[in-house]
């Protein structure tokens, strides 16, 4: 009996590894690299590089190789500071500077010689963050950005017109059921680059959010749950092939050390329309629409385990 049980579990084991199957997964983080060097432009090995998230204070530590070169991956997104040090040499700190989804930040540091002061603070918006590992094209929108953009019915799907090579035959349709897939979403897509809407891809912290039936969205994150929205328009990695139209990536938030929070009511009541030119000028004239919806809710954040855990 025990050995047909032995038996049992080794065919079970393995059908697992026969019947295993790779999984395709979308980059939902960022990485930092660049080469450490001295004073002369000689490499330095064995050099201690760090990146900290400067909202939840995790640190990611690393070493530079033999060729001064080191590279930092899987960062969640999000602002960061950079520091490097070596025996015999001075700190050198870089940043703050936003680190973007699938974005290779290239920080390359030359450290001073040890007794020096050298603290290189950039801002975020002038640190040269340039794309020289792939010709990706992407618009990224940030949190600010999108709490700042006209979105009528809290559509988030409407960012994308604002992006070039985007365009909407029926804008109108952004501002109808939020959140609601189905028939009435097939209006609530953009062409990009002259491609047919249902060839975008949608993807919700790396998962696919596109429905089976239209190939459309079918799902439409509350705005305020979202931390950043990134639009690949042209020349899209491998890991998000199949796609002729936009790679459109939704990043939640993060929680932070500190207690954050929202409130929001948007009021759409019919009594502040003005009636259409048609509907005053039929006979009989045609009341206008009774159509009132108020929209309302908030967020809240903060810190479970400081430096460690958050919501």
């Amino acid at each position: 009996m025990k050995r047909h049980l032995q038996g049992m579990r080794v065919t079970f084991i393995a059908l697992l590894l026969c019947c295993g199957i790779a999984l395709e997964a979308q980059t939902i983080t960022g990485s930092v690299n660049g080469t450490v060097t001295d004073p002369t432009g000689a490499v330095i090995p064995n050099a201690k590089v760090t990146a900290t998230n400067v909202d939840t204070g995790i640190e990611t530590p690393s070493t530079t190789n033999s060729d001064g070169i080191y590279n930092i991956r899987f960062l969640q997104i999000g602002n960061y500071k950079v520091r490097v040090e070596a025996p015999g040499f001075a700190v050198a700190e870089f940043g703050p500077f936003v680190l973007e989804t699938d974005q290779n930040a290239k920080v390359d540091a030359k450290l001073g010689l040890s007794g020096q002061v050298q603290n290189v603070s950039v801002a975020a918006e002038l640190i040269p963050l340039v794309n020289t590992e792939n010709p990706t094209l992407a618009t990224t929108l940030d949190t600010r950005a999108i709490e700042n953009a006209p979105l009528v019915g809290r559509n988030i799907i409407a960012l994308t017109m604002f992006l070039p090579g985007a365009v909407s035959t029926n804008p109108n349709g952004f501002v109808g059921q939020a959140g609601v897939s189905g028939p009435q979403s097939a209006n609530q897509s953009v062409s990009v680059n002259g491609n047919r809407q249902q060839t975008n891809q949608y993807l919700l912290d790396g998962m696919t959010i596109n429905e089976t039936l239209n190939d459309i969205a079918g799902y439409n994150p509350s705005v305020d749950a979202i931390g950043q929205v990134q639009v690949i328009s042209a020349n899209a990695p491998a890991e998000y092939g199949n796609v002729l139209g936009g790679d459109i990536l939704y990043q939640t938030k993060s929680g932070t050390n500190q207690w954050h929070g929202s409130a929001f009511f948007y009021l759409s009541n019919y009594n502040l329309n003005a009636n259409t030119w048609f509907n005053k000028h039929g006979n009989p004239i045609t009341a206008k629409n009774s159509f009132t919806r108020d929209i309302f809710g908030g967020t809240f954040g903060g810190p479970i385990l400081h430096d460690k855990l958050f919501f």
